[in-house]
């Protein structure tokens, strides 16, 4: 008998290295060879097949992938009819969602929108910018490139870019600048409807996205322990973030108190010196592998 196989969908480019880690985050053994173009992975129950997001996103609808990851962009812009499984939205360099931008180089006589009138806009997205241009009544050429967009593209070839801009970082490489944000788009994991409906496909792409989404949110949270007197109990609770109650056990024999709770990282290194001054002691971080909520 033939071992079922959910046909799953791997991102290349810009978030193919940021899915890989996460995979393995999520306690996967995954790897890429370069030389082939493909991923390997330890689930001899999931398929991996490298693909680009927007494609992804209309493979997805079609059936011919049960899931996989895309953005919210590319399943705008392939109005693609997928379900999305849940949010992976990367922390890396930042947390900030990815936007799509209309940018020109910095040198350009371009100053708005209005500018592009009959000018060349070059894009890996054009019926994004296709309804951009129509909803801001502006006529220009659109020109489609699947390659990496640059300040050289869009001062020999053209006059403009639509594309994607993870950081600022990358505007400033290639001397651009933004005339305007048409969308903010996040990392989703996807899923095809029909897939859905069969029970092992629909528990084995929700598994995934459990390990997926709890792998993401520990990059985000630490666990937090320390132990507090009986008098300290009631300001150590207010101090407390989390996202259940703490976990509170007596030490025996004491009237003191052990506490455990999972908060984020920016908000522990707030409450850790506010603790201190309650009062408490043994006061440890410790990173988490998966929060699963």
């Amino acid at each position: 008998m033939l071992k079922k196989k959910l046909k799953f969908g791997f991102p290349l480019g810009a978030w193919q290295e940021d899915s890989l880690q996460l995979f393995k985050a999520a306690g996967y053994d995954i790897h890429f060879d370069e030389k082939f173009q493909k991923i390997e992975i330890d689930d001899p129950e999931i398929k991996c097949i490298l693909t680009r997001p927007v494609a992804m996103a209309s493979f997805v609808e079609k059936g011919f992938l049960d899931a996989g990851i895309s953005t919210e962009a590319s399943v705008f812009e392939a109005g693609a009819k997928v379900k999305v499984i849940c949010n992976l939205e990367f922390l890396k360099p930042v947390p900030s969602k990815t936007k799509i931008v209309v940018a020109v180089p910095k040198n350009s006589k371009i100053r708005s929108i209005k500018d592009l009138s009959q000018k060349k806009i070059i894009t890996r997205v054009p019926n994004i910018a296709k309804k951009f241009l129509e909803k801001s009544k502006i006529s220009a050429e659109i020109i489609y490139s699947d390659a990496l967009l640059n300040e050289p593209l869009a001062g020999v070839v053209c006059d403009a870019l639509i594309e994607f801009a993870r950081t600022e970082d990358y505007l400033k490489a290639y001397n651009l600048k933004v005339l305007e944000t048409l969308l903010e788009s996040s990392v989703i994991l996807i899923a095809n409807e029909d897939s859905l409906k069969n029970r092992w496909e629909r528990e084995k792409i929700e598994g995934l996205g459990y390990l997926l989404k709890g792998a993401r949110l520990a990059q985000e949270y630490s666990g937090l322990m320390l132990h507090a007197s009986n008098e300290m109990m009631e300001e150590v609770l207010k101090t407390l973030p989390s996202l259940k109650k703490p976990t509170v056990t007596q030490l025996r024999g004491e009237n003191w108190f052990d506490v455990l709770t999972v908060a984020n990282k920016k908000e522990i290194r707030k409450i850790i010196p506010q603790l201190k001054k309650i009062g408490c002691t043994d006061i440890v971080e410790f990173p988490l592998n998966k929060v699963v909520i």
